[in-house]
């Protein structure tokens, strides 16, 4: 299908004149309890949710970004991370490869979203800039069918979307959150319209959210009775409904009805104003279930996206499967690190090489024999007080590349320490357990 085909539809039409002039009025309003700070997020309009809009990011500080959490400080943010990507892609193919991949990975970091993406990148290394930008100009190119989208092995993902986001026109970041807000807002236009079915051309698919389990989940599955919307699947599928979605999306913004806007309003930050209807379906896709008096989603609705992470070591290249808890990595067929033997860990590198690169330094007998050079696997002996299996470090080193708390050299094969994800614990110790919080969920907008 391509670009003019979808936004010529009646049904698509209809739609975002509908949406376009509802943007700043009372029409879309929702409100859900914040899981993490237990305090109540409510909006009175889709222009309101982007005034209160909140996203919790790392500092990037090789591009010079600080940390924060408002609306201005993530479009810095991306600026900086869109910026980076386009110069990488525009670099010889000799050295955009390295280039693309790191500045892909600040991306994951940035979106909470580098678990198994982290790793696939480094995987696919060789290449990477030339499939980055024949995605994006197939894209670009606004017809959704061509081969390079309906290929078997398309990368889209919760993970890609952010990083195409950045390098395509007007695309938006189609994740479970704005894809719930899309389809709840389809769900209110259908029922004004006095539609008993979803129309084809507007049936979003959703995705659960990310769960620890240790609560009631959230809600991002828009079905109301005989209004159903299917599941995203990632690849090509998650890949047209992204394109169909930022049809739509900058139609909307672009639409007369949107011209007296807030979201179009010069209010001195520059935001671009699609990405600012994006932060606002952003936040209200956080929960669909709007009745915080009665308790927060049910049991009927849990599916929790939990599932085991592929990834594998680094040497060998062997595969393994690992899962992320509250306390710590649980890898298939053990063993399983806690937080805190993790965190000793990463002090132990530290103080022994700063933002030094080290070597995986992990044949057991001279760990223990104290004829190793320095580096993670005797930073696991001292950890573990020479009780830990040295050579589990191979799987230990790759779930923490895999979750960017390790940067990895590819010409070297050397790791660093990501000190701008690390926070410090009440001990002085670098600490992982921001890292996995974010990473296993989405309660980090507080």
């Amino acid at each position: 299908m391509t670009r003019n085909d979808y936004l010529t539809n009646p049904t698509v039409k209809d739609f975002i004149e509908w949406l376009s002039g509802n943007l700043d009025n009372t029409t879309i309003r929702h409100q859900y309890l914040n899981r993490q700070s237990k305090t109540l997020w409510y909006c009175d309009s889709l222009a309101d949710a982007y005034s209160v809009y909140q996203w919790q990011h790392p500092a990037i500080e090789r591009l010079q970004v600080p940390a924060g959490k408002t609306a201005v400080s993530n479009d810095v943010a991306l600026s900086a991370l869109k910026a980076d990507l386009q110069k990488a892609l525009a670099l010889a193919p000799a050295v955009n490869d390295g280039a693309c991949c790191q500045a892909a990975i600040d991306v994951m970091i940035w979106g909470g979203v580098q678990s198994n993406n982290v790793a696939w990148l480094n995987m696919n290394l060789r290449g990477l800039a030339a499939t980055l930008s024949a995605t994006r100009d197939a894209i670009d190119a606004g017809v959704t069918d061509v081969p390079i989208l309906q290929a078997k092995d398309l990368r889209f993902n919760a993970g890609m979307t952010k990083v195409y986001s950045l390098v395509c026109k007007d695309f938006v970041i189609y994740d479970s959150r704005v894809a719930a807000a899309l389809g709840w807002g389809v769900v209110m236009y259908c029922k004004v319209r006095q539609l008993k079915t979803v129309p084809e051309t507007l049936a979003f698919p959703w995705a659960p959210a990310k769960e620890t389990g240790k609560h009631f989940v959230k809600s991002r599955n828009p079905s109301e009775g005989k209004l159903r919307f299917p599941r995203l699947k990632a690849g090509s599928h998650h890949a047209e409904w992204n394109m169909k979605a930022s049809w739509i999306l900058s139609s909307v913004v672009a639409h007369p009805n949107a011209a007296a806007s807030a979201f179009l309003a010069n209010d001195g930050t520059n935001v671009d104003p699609l990405r600012r209807l994006e932060a606002a379906l952003f936040m209200i896709g956080y929960d669909l279930w709007n009745h915080p008096e009665e308790g927060q989603g049910s049991t009927q609705q849990f599916e929790p996206d939990l599932s085991w992470i592929d990834c594998c070591t680094p040497t060998r290249r062997k595969p393994f499967r690992y899962k992320l808890t509250d306390e710590g990595f649980s890898v298939e067929g053990g063993p399983y690190f806690p937080v805190g033997v993790v965190n000793k860990t990463l002090g132990n590198l530290q103080r022994t090489f700063g933002i030094q690169p080290f070597p995986l330094a992990n044949k057991a007998d001279d760990v223990r024999n104290g004829d190793s050079a320095e580096g993670i696997g005797t930073a696991y002996h001292h950890a573990t007080n020479g009780r830990g299996n040295i050579p589990d470090t191979s799987k230990l080193a790759a779930i923490l590349e895999d979750l960017g708390v390790f940067t990895v050299n590819h010409s070297t094969k050397l790791w660093a320490l990501n000190a701008d994800l690390l926070a410090t614990n009440v001990d002085g110790q670098p600490d992982i357990a921001p890292v996995i919080l974010r990473t296993m969920d989405e309660d980090t907008i507080s």
